[in-house]
């Protein structure tokens, strides 16, 4: 039986259940295995910002996919991987009635989106005959184990955490990948695989060069060097781990420099590496050293991360809707202006709904504003596609209950920007500062001037990006 892994975000050989189980059922039955990922709507489409078009993917990001699919086209070895532009449901029927193919293996993600597409995928093979089996390994704790530990809606992180906690380890080993690494290592093909890997080099459509625009991180201010892919995950992992995980708690909160945090997202929100990865990290730290405060810590983090992902999978399309509203000292200015009050659940880029407020969003995300620590975050981001932790709560802060802007915009900039793109943990995170979601204070608000004082005490990340280039 021949078999398909569609590879979503889950760009690794290692810790992957989808791959593992499409190894085990094609040589159960003699068959071949032959992996695949598509440039959808997700990466091909644009925001429009008033009277400017930007893309989904920005360029930053999309080059650090396209990293990572090379290096998973390396890592893979014996299997083809097939890269296509257009939506997942056409390209797999056609794949699948190219390449006789019985069975696709791909990754259950839990956004709006994501699901919708795998439903349309599911309704789409089965029409004709084919099977689709979604295997969960894009977080720490199975749905299963959350459900069961925590069946209610989700309405705050301490109390997700006090449910799940307990639960971190129980089930992160995957047993089939020493078989799925016998095939890789080996240096025979099967006659299947053989006659797959001719099939796909003579499809039509197999990219070599990404479909959308890219750049690399070049930025001599960035502070990291972020080049996608397994390896480059793997090598971060084990660095961060044996350098300076020891110190994450007390450093976390830092805002120059590689060790202050771990810096693992980008890969982790490709599936790059696993959080089932990361954990046994921490837990070879800690056998070695011991735990403290910081292995804990980073454990915690994880679980904010799937926090957010089952978030997302109960609020469905609630996850891109709602009007947040200004709190903070910038409460009463709010309440004053019409423009706010005015705006729909489903207006994001209609400038007269905002008047002025197209030109302030311009200047927040170019880093014009009269904040320089708002500014240095922004050109840092711009610049890399990074930002600390410290530095997106406050610009979203900023955007949200300053600048009273629909925090859709700042959402969708962050989306085009970040490396480490995902919509739960991005749609979720700026629902969380606008008090839309999951938050019991009601949103969060960031006297920026105190935060700056207390997280940039010397003026030298202000300084550092005290322009948009290294001067």
């Amino acid at each position: 039986m021949n078999t398909l892994v569609w590879f979503q975000r889950n760009l690794r050989v290692a810790s992957n259940p989808a791959l593992d189980a499409a190894y085990q059922a094609s040589m159960q039955e003699g068959g071949a295995v032959v992996g695949a990922f598509f440039y959808d709507e997700q990466y091909t489409g644009e925001f429009c910002f008033a009277d400017e078009s930007i893309p989904r993917c920005g360029e930053l990001r999309a080059g650090f996919l396209w990293q990572s699919l090379l290096n998973l086209r390396n890592n893979l070895q014996q299997i083809p991987l097939i890269i296509q532009c257009g939506e997942a449901a056409g390209l797999l029927v056609e794949l699948c009635q190219q390449l006789d193919i019985q069975e696709v293996h791909t990754q259950k993600l839990w956004a709006h989106e994501e699901q919708f597409v795998a439903e349309t995928v599911r309704s789409t093979l089965e029409a004709i005959g084919i099977t689709l089996v979604e295997h969960e390994c894009y977080t720490l704790l199975t749905s299963t184990i959350v459900t069961a530990r925590h069946p209610d809606a989700l309405s705050s992180f301490s109390k997700f955490r006090r449910k799940v906690e307990r639960e971190v380890g129980r089930d992160v080993e995957h047993s089939a990948e020493v078989a799925f690494h016998s095939l890789i290592n080996s240096s025979e093909r099967t006659e299947a695989q053989r006659v797959m890997l001719q099939e796909v080099a003579a499809l039509s459509e197999n990219r070599t060069e990404s479909p959308i625009p890219i750049a690399e991180v070049s930025e001599p201010r960035s502070v990291l060097p972020f080049v996608g892919g397994e390896s480059a995950g793997e090598q971060r992992l084990s660095h961060y781990c044996q350098q300076a995980l020891g110190h994450y708690k007390e450093t976390r909160n830092g805002l120059i420099g590689a060790d202050y945090s771990s810096k693992l997202s980008p890969w982790l929100n490709l599936g790059c590496i696993s959080p089932q990865q990361v954990l046994r990290a921490v837990r070879e730290y800690e056998h070695r050293h011991g735990a403290n405060a910081s292995t804990e810590w980073l454990i915690v983090e994880l679980l904010w991360r799937d926090f957010f992902q089952y978030l997302a999978a109960q609020r469905r399309g609630a996850l891109f809707c709602g009007r947040a509203e200004p709190m903070g000292s910038s409460r009463a200015g709010a309440e004053k202006m019409g423009s706010v009050s005015a705006v729909s659940d489903t207006a994001l880029t209609d400038p007269s709904l905002y008047g002025t407020k197209a030109s302030e969003f311009a200047q927040w995300r170019t880093g014009t504003t009269e904040s320089e620590f708002i500014n240095a975050n922004m050109r840092e981001l711009n610049s890399t596609g990074f930002m600390s932790n410290r530095g997106r709560q406050n610009v979203a802060s900023m955007l949200i209950h300053d600048l009273h802007i629909d925090w859709r915009w700042g959402a969708a900039w962050f989306e085009a920007k970040l490396l480490d793109y995902d919509p739960g943990s991005n749609y979720g995170n700026w629902q969380y500062i606008g008090g839309l979601a999951a938050n019991p204070r009601g949103g969060s608000w960031f006297n920026i001037e105190k935060q700056a004082n207390v997280y940039d005490t010397d003026g030298a990340y202000r300084a550092l990006w005290a322009s948009s280039q290294l001067e």
